[in-house]
């Protein structure tokens, strides 16, 4: 059985999504896909068993995206965004936010070190990313 696509998540970087799927054991499975152009990209190591570029619900499930991507270009820029580095996760899966006071966060340490212009680390655990204000 293929896995059956319950949520789509736009996250904070553009054209990056958190689809979360339930497999046939009733477990639930979340993983991020990043267009780039018309094209999804999905992490190999966030492969579903079972579910491959010839069933029906891949199709479903790209055209989805693809359809909320398309509905996300429309509303035009992010006056301030994070944004993940390149070949980091941080952002994506949460571990890097904006606080309250508008500046990148750790979820789990506090406020991030500027360690280049616009890019952010913490110096705990090493979560980063990039932070793009328009001026």
């Amino acid at each position: 059985m293929d896995p059956l696509l319950r949520k789509i998540e736009a996250l904070s970087e553009p054209g990056c999504y958190s689809l979360t799927f339930t497999l046939e054991s009733g477990e639930e499975r979340a993983i991020v896909m990043r267009m780039r152009g018309d094209e999804p990209i999905a992490p190999a190591a966030g492969a579903l068993e079972g579910w491959s570029p010839q069933s029906a619900t891949f199709d479903a499930t790209i055209a989805a995206v693809r359809a909320l991507h398309t509905a996300r270009q429309l509303t035009g820029p992010a006056k301030a965004r994070l944004l993940d580095i390149e070949g980091g996760w941080d952002v994506g899966i949460g571990n890097v936010i904006l606080s309250a006071a508008g500046e990148p966060s750790c979820v789990a340490h506090g406020e991030l070190a500027s360690v280049q212009p616009g890019v952010f680390r913490c110096a705990e655990c090493g979560a980063a990313a990039r932070y793009e204000r328009e001026s």
